[in-house]
């Protein structure tokens, strides 16, 4: 199974690594997890260990037990979100657009739906297809909300209400830096501010994220010294999210700015 571009892949792919070498690691604690269904996915677990979710968080509070439970819950999304990624099709400019259409016909009133990570990535252009599409409302509309679990199930795609607010302190005026996409119905589909969306990537820092950061930056979607600009001013507020290591979000952004 070629699940590279998948998010969480790299978690899956070190725990299933581990799991060969008899490693008991966090993300081999995390595939053993989600092992049951990871193998009707195709994916070949090597002795899962047992006792698995109690053990993944002893291992996570051993190293900062304030956090444990916030960093024990953002693993067992990125799962999620791995499994769900790979039971649906990839997802392609077209797919986005009918998505976009079916979304804007339940909308009882005016909205902006903001779109995040790979769903910008293909419109914009530099990837071809993603696994998911996430996105933030604002503001909510219960008509909106009934129609996605149908809107996943007719369209074979993996949606997710998620955006850069659920992992890092936004910037200022990120609403108005959100560029406009187009307008259906009462619906107006932006992207979310590239700045915010740079920001979590480099927080989290995993491959692909590192990647896409470097894709906005060459295609002037960001200014790098503005990064540096929109985190300085976030700093103050990072222990609202105990999962994020401030000094190692500060070394990515500074990383990032240096290669400018």
């Amino acid at each position: 199974m070629n699940f590279g571009a998948f998010p969480g892949s790299d978690l899956v792919h070190a725990g299933l690594r581990d799991l060969a070498l008899g490693i008991e690691s966090q993300e081999a604690l995390l595939v053993s997890i989600g092992a049951p269904r990871l193998e009707r996915l195709g994916v070949h677990i090597a002795s899962p260990l047992e006792d698995s979710e109690l053990r993944l968080y002893a291992h996570l509070a051993a190293f900062d037990s304030d956090s444990a439970h916030s960093r024990y819950n953002a693993l067992i999304r990125r799962l999620v979100s791995f499994e769900r990624a790979a039971e649906c099709a990839p997802v392609d400019r077209a797919r986005i657009e009918k998505l976009m259409d079916r979304l804007a016909d339940s909308a009882s009133a005016p909205l902006r739906v903001y779109l995040v990570g790979g769903s910008s990535a293909v419109l914009i252009g530099w990837r071809n297809a993603t696994v998911d599409v996430d996105f933030a409302l604002r503001p909510s509309d219960d008509a909106f909300l009934r129609a996605i679990p149908d809107t996943k199930n007719a369209l074979d795609i993996n949606i997710e209400l998620a955006s850069p607010a659920d992992f890092i302190p936004l910037p200022a005026g990120w609403e108005d830096r959100s560029p406009l996409i187009a307008r259906r119905h009462h619906v107006a589909f932006h992207h979310f501010d590239f700045y915010s969306q740079a920001l979590a990537k480099l927080e989290r820092g995993h491959r692909q994220d590192v990647a896409d950061v470097r894709a906005m930056r060459e295609r002037g979607l960001i200014d790098p010294s503005l990064v540096q600009t929109y985190f300085d001013e976030i700093e103050p507020e990072l222990f609202r999210f105990p999962a994020i290591d401030p000094p190692a979000f500060r070394r990515a952004v500074a990383t990032m700015v240096a290669e400018h």
